[in-house]
């Protein structure tokens, strides 16, 4: 019996797709598993050395039958990259409800550069039309200041800022940044950051939403 083929991400020195076709642009691949353990990590590298285009070669899946601890990864990586301004060529299951504001959606993700496909909910062609009408790099960013973090959050359409000053809140983010699992996070403090989608639901586990800024394409006052 052959064994199936590990998913991959196939890297790319320049975005557009008839690049592709040059010598020289296929910078090899990378699998799913390995390049999203440490994702901020290997975000930063593979843009430093040349990447401008990240492909998935399989469907991302964050439906109900997903395992959590691989669709965190997952998602933390397409954060990262989406933050590095990479072009993200991914096509994603989402659950039914593909509006929500609890779990994977898209409206809870649509920061993360667009997917190419949505299938799931039985609007998926709509949703993925205004995800990618909508996605500006920087649509929902977090930056560190002395003792508190501010959050920009346009995905409802409008900014929506967010500052966290409160120690049970700055520990509770670092919590989940650190573990997806949350153990040990005030369950009122998850409670109000997931009211914000900040932390967005995946099974038992939770993810937080918000990206550093690495580049700024739009003007500052888009942001």
């Amino acid at each position: 019996m052959i064994a199936a083929r590990k998913p991959v991400i196939d890297l790319w020195r320049d975005y557009r797709d008839h690049a592709r076709t040059l010598p020289g642009m296929h910078l090899g691949s990378v699998a799913v598993a390995d390049a999203s353990v440490a994702a901020a990590d290997t975000a930063r590298e593979l843009y430093r050395t040349g990447v401008r285009r990240a492909e998935f070669s399989t469907l991302v899946d964050l439906s109900a039958a997903a395992e959590p601890l691989c669709a965190v990864r997952v998602l933390d990586l397409v954060r990262e990259l989406t933050a590095w301004g990479v072009v993200v060529d991914w096509r994603v299951r989402l659950p039914d409800a593909g509006t929500c504001r609890s779990g994977p959606s898209a409206f809870t993700l649509s920061h993360l550069y667009p997917p190419s496909g949505i299938v799931g909910p039985a609007d998926a062609a709509q949703l993925r039309s205004a995800w990618a009408e909508g996605f500006f790099l920087g649509k929902c960013l977090v930056r560190n200041g002395p003792g508190f973090l501010e959050i920009r959050d346009h995905r409802s359409g409008v900014l929506n800022r967010i500052v966290i000053d409160e120690p049970d809140y700055l520990a509770g983010v670092e919590a989940v940044r650190a573990c997806p699992t949350a153990h040990g996070v005030d369950p009122s403090v998850r409670s109000d950051l997931a009211a914000e989608s900040l932390l967005v639901g995946v099974g038992d586990l939770w993810w937080w939403a918000p990206h550093r800024p690495h580049r700024w394409p739009q003007p500052p006052f888009r942001v």
